[in-house]
């Protein structure tokens, strides 16, 4: 077996199936999908959260990640990461999603995201 293959071998259980189906059901919903995590050096984000992540890019809606390790917000443009400053939730439905070690400047960057987004004058979706 080729040491690929090894590795891409995932549990055939209940609860490995249902952890798949709530990431398809939380990203199927969005018009916008938001990921607090890392992106990896082959441009997808990293864990649990890159299903999520990926499912977005083949659904084609907008994509945006804080990646913590690199302190900073990207879009995914199509084919690639584009660091973006200061971005804000534009649609009415959006998905919010991330890592389970979250870092201080990750949950800095949900609170100004949050704040940026919603703050102010009532939002038009």
């Amino acid at each position: 077996m080729h040491p690929v293959q090894r590795r891409c071998r995932y549990p055939e259980t209940v609860l490995f199936k249902r952890v798949l189906q709530s990431i398809w059901h939380q990203v199927n919903s969005g018009q916008e999908i938001w990921v607090v995590g890392r992106i990896m050096p082959d441009k997808t984000v990293k864990g649990g959260t890159g299903w999520g992540a990926e499912f977005a890019k083949l659904c084609n809606k907008p994509l945006h990640v804080f990646d913590q390790e690199r302190d900073g917000w990207f879009r995914w443009t199509g084919d690639d990461w584009h660091e973006t400053a200061e971005p804000r939730i534009s649609h009415r439905l959006f998905t919010g999603t991330g890592t389970r070690f979250l870092l201080d400047n990750g949950r800095a960057a949900i609170d100004g995201l949050f704040d940026r987004s919603f703050s102010g004058a009532p939002t038009r979706f």
